[in-house]
């Protein structure tokens, strides 16, 4: 039986098909502006990319997992810049649920509102009264330049002394603040993934009340699947999603220039060469091979949280899943880079863009190789660090 949810998922994925080709034809204009050009942002806002993880009840599609991992991947095929501004913005979004439900109806008053920012904890602040003075420099703000709404983790401070919570630990938690109380940094001169507008943002003494607090005072937790999943498993799930959509895209770009290459000194079409068609099937099943087990991972975590049991065990499988996912990406987008010859040295290659792209990805914090260890500590039964997970 076809539900609603998957009635949208289905809508989301022909909206992603129908933009494409917009986006790839606009791919060096958004590399070139450093960021996501704001009639883009509009156009995807109105038809509700950004809403895929907001509650229905807000005029969200409350979409399950893996169909919003599939839209990801489509959105990256044509533009991995767009598609990871999207991911960033949606994955935002899982802070609205932690918020009381006055500040929700403020802050998401339109369907079409976009909300983006950091959750490192980098901001700091000041007890004040009626809330916090808020101030800081975030990096990495992915996509914020676009947005109406912009999260900023932080820690918290009375009179000089941390605020602490129940467990000793200092608080930290998400401030919501309206675009226009933030100052937008130009720093984001990058080898890759140029077009996300991953700018440093700053704020000097904004004052904000509790009620603004993702989490400050706590809500009834929602009930749905996707809300029991921690916020931080969904933070960087997107990105394997993007590194196979940005693979696939780069094999499709090596193979339209294998059928129309002949490499000098050689007679025959590089698509003709057994030694590219070798190197190219071994990309092919590579690609393959990974798409198959991350989807497996999504759709099993998706299960276990749809029974409320969404264990550490689901979770490690799916960043493990996850980090295999942008390491391949990256590896297919090499291996494209490479068999391309020449061809792909040039600024107008969309291969050279793509193998820029993948391994820009490769080096976020979320995905970076040194958490195999943290999932390799799970599975060998010595757990260390899994709160990453």
């Amino acid at each position: 039986m076809t539900t609603t949810h998957d009635q949208a998922a289905t809508a989301m994925l022909e909206a992603a098909a129908k933009i494409s080709p917009e986006l790839s034809a606009r791919a060096s204009e958004i590399e070139t502006l450093r960021r996501m050009p704001d009639d883009i942002a509009h156009t995807l806002a109105d038809q509700g990319f950004y809403r895929m993880w907001v509650p229905t009840r807000l005029g969200g599609l409350e979409l399950p997992l893996a169909p919003s991992l599939e839209v990801f991947e489509a959105l990256a095929k044509a533009e991995p810049s767009v598609a990871w501004c999207v991911a960033i913005a949606v994955s935002t979004t899982l802070a609205i649920p932690h918020l009381p439900e006055s500040t929700v109806q403020t802050v998401f008053d339109r369907p079409e509102r976009i909300i983006a920012g950091v959750y490192a904890p980098k901001g700091r602040g000041e007890a004040c009264e009626g809330g916090f003075r808020v101030s800081g420099r975030w990096p990495f703000g992915s996509g914020t330049q676009n947005a109406h709404w912009i999260v900023a983790g932080c820690r918290y401070f009375r009179d000089g002394e941390a605020i602490t919570d129940k467990r000793g630990n200092p608080r930290m938690n998400m401030v919501v603040v309206p675009a226009d109380r933030v100052e937008f940094l130009d720093t984001w001169h990058v080898t890759g993934l140029a077009g996300t507008g991953s700018t440093d943002f700053a704020m000097e003494n904004v004052e904000v009340s509790e009620d603004f607090i993702s989490a400050w005072n706590p809500v009834p937790p929602a009930e749905e699947p996707l809300y029991r999943i921690p916020q931080l498993s969904l933070l960087a799930v997107g990105f394997g999603a993007i590194s196979l959509g940005l693979g696939r895209s780069a094999l499709d770009e090596l193979q339209t220039l294998a059928g129309a290459k002949t490499a000098t000194g050689q007679s025959a079409p590089l698509a003709q060469r057994r030694d590219f068609q070798s190197d190219l099937a071994r990309a092919e099943v590579s690609l393959r091979s990974a798409r198959s087990h991350y989807y497996e991972c999504a759709e099993a975590l998706w299960e276990a949280a749809s029974q409320d049991k969404a264990s550490l065990e689901e979770r490690a499988s799916l960043r493990l899943a996850t980090l295999h996912a942008v390491e391949t990406g990256a590896e297919v987008a090499r291996s494209a880079y490479r068999l391309a010859g020449a061809s792909s040295v040039y600024l107008d290659s969309r291969i050279q863009r793509l193998f820029r792209d993948s391994h820009v990805i490769t080096q976020h914090v979320q995905v970076r190789p040194d958490l195999y260890s943290v999932v390799g500590s799970h599975l060998a039964g010595a757990p260390k660090g899994t709160e990453m997970l």
